[in-house]
């Protein structure tokens, strides 16, 4: 047993987000933690590690316990990416530093070989043990699974946010510990990249606790699922798969034991009543006793608790359509450059009416650009790309920025619809219901952005709906929600996404960027 929480309870403000929550982790186990974002999956780690205590229970770790973690403060520091990763490794520097002033010493003159030899040897085997003829092998074996390579030489100042929060994955790959604590560890990822983590990971002797929503990095990592739900727990053998089919089953047998005492205790209530009525008119002690003891009854009964009412989906929508042409978009003699660099050429395609097209390919490869060539932000280098009759083009970005954040949902949404009574009956079709309409813009979560942002799209009379990235940061709950969206949209889609559970669900066809070629690939085979 690596770590053990028993029965805690996690309160803030006075209101628990976790009650009474009981979890073990033993050596070796590989652990997927699931829950709409807000129930406290982030929590569970800040308990394990120490940042937060329990209002009540117990969280026990093993002695000497090892945790390699993602901080949540930015990385600051001069140092390449290299080199960086390098310095967090004192312990190997120290030894390689005997071991050349042990070499510097054999070369003298009156010293004493054989004592010197003695140590070196022993300094070399800790050295050897602790991977320091490796390190650097592995460092850039890592930089390269993680996608950056490239960035090796690079002065970490200079990263992004999302490549400094990789920096810190591949820190924590690299540390011989005994437990992962690893929070949606494939944001920033490519496909490429989730494969090799999903590899790595596999081949692991530490534990791993992953919160993520990624449903494939799920099914092929983990061994046992941890869903979050109001507060409270509940584990699952198996892959998000296998978790899917026991959730199904186990809500379908609270539901049948809901029922049946619900029918029990109406049955008990009625006797209560029959008796009492009984002991009224005969004057009759007897029929109170029985009515008595059924009341005792009824207040022993081991209740069933209710089952979660399922949360609001997403309803029928009204869509304001007009068909496009069989054409929808035609590539000719496709390539885009910067300066002299090919970024990609691409094979002549086209794209026709009700196609679901999956655009992918690696990190840098050319996806925003030929969206941006397709929206006519930017121009294509050579060649064109030819729209067909009566397209139009509904966009969603990957970050949805407003000019104008404190206004409310319905003031924003009424700039499209006009009357607030429509405007309302319309939100109400994307989930916004009656307190949610008065929400700020700013105070919106990622999911609620979308829903709005394709709300407002659909009644512009699109046709051809291009998604960027649409369910980065999303949990599972609002993923399928736009998935079950998008199967009702009567056009054409393109989307780019590194969700491979997403596109499988919903794609049948793709456009692939790889080695600066893009081209339509009709059938995909699905891992």
């Amino acid at each position: 047993m690596l770590v053990q929480l028993n029965n805690v309870t996690k309160n803030f403000g006075g209101a628990p987000i976790l009650e009474e929550v009981s979890i073990q982790i033993n050596d070796g186990q590989k652990i997927g933690i699931i829950g709409s974002n807000g129930s406290g999956k982030s929590t569970i780690f800040k308990l394990i590690t120490g940042a937060e205590q329990a209002t009540k229970g117990t969280v026990s770790c093993q002695k000497k316990l090892s945790i390699g973690s993602i901080k949540q403060e930015t990385i600051v520091s001069d140092l390449s990416v290299s080199a960086y990763l390098l310095s967090s490794f004192s312990d190997i520097h120290q030894l390689g530093d005997q071991l050349r002033t042990l070499e510097a010493q054999m070369c003298q003159t009156n010293s004493d070989l054989e004592k010197i030899m003695g140590k070196y040897a022993r300094v070399q085997e800790a050295y050897e043990q602790k991977g320091g003829y490796i390190l650097e092998e592995r460092i850039t074996t890592v930089l390269k699974g993680l996608g950056l390579a490239k960035k090796a030489t690079t002065c970490l100042n200079l990263l992004s946010g999302g490549e400094k929060v990789l920096v810190q994955l591949a820190h924590i790959l690299l540390l011989d510990v005994d437990l992962y604590l690893l929070d949606e560890p494939t944001n920033h990822l490519d496909t490429q990249s989730v494969e090799w983590l999903e590899r790595y990971l596999a081949h692991t002797k530490a534990a791993c606790l992953v919160i993520s929503h990624d449903r494939r990095f799920l099914d092929n990592v983990v061994e046992n699922i941890i869903e979050v739900e109001d507060g409270a727990v509940f584990t699952y053998p198996g892959n998000y798969t296998r978790y899917q089919k026991l959730k199904a089953e186990r809500e379908a047998l609270i539901q049948k034991n809901y029922e049946l005492q619900k029918k029990e205790i109406q049955k008990i209530k009625l006797a209560i009543r029959r008796y009492r009525q009984w002991g009224n008119e005969g004057d009759n002690e007897k029929f109170f006793k029985r009515a008595k003891h059924l009341e005792k009854r009824l207040e022993k009964m081991q209740g069933v608790k209710r089952p979660i009412a399922q949360k609001r989906k997403l309803g029928q929508k009204n869509q304001s359509f007009t068909r496009s042409g069989k054409e929808v978009l035609k590539v000719c003699q496709l390539s885009k450059s910067y300066e002299d660099r090919l970024l990609f050429e691409a094979e002549d395609f086209t794209i026709y009416w009700q196609e679901h097209l999956a655009l992918i390919g690696k990190n840098g490869s050319g996806k925003s650009t030929f969206f941006k060539m397709l929206l006519g932000i930017d121009r294509p280098t050579q060649g064109e790309i030819c729209l067909g009759s009566g397209v139009k083009i509904g966009y969603l970005a990957q970050n949805i920025l407003y000019s104008e954040p404190k206004k409310t949902v319905l003031t924003y949404f009424q700039e499209t619809v006009g009357e607030e009574e429509s405007a309302r009956r319309v939100l109400a079709q994307y989930g916004f219901y009656q307190e949610d309409v008065t929400k700020r813009l700013i105070d919106l979560s990622g999911g609620e952005k979308i829903r709005l942002e394709l709300a407002k799209l659909f009644q512009q009379e699109i046709n051809l709906l291009i998604l960027d990235e649409p369910t980065n940061h999303l949990d599972i709950e609002t993923r399928e929600e736009i998935e079950s969206y998008l199967k009702e949209f009567l056009g054409t889609i393109l989307v780019t996404s590194h969700d491979r559970y997403f596109i499988d669900k919903l794609f049948k066809q793709c456009l692939v960027i790889e080695e600066k070629r893009l081209w339509k690939q009709t059938t995909r085979d699905k891992n």
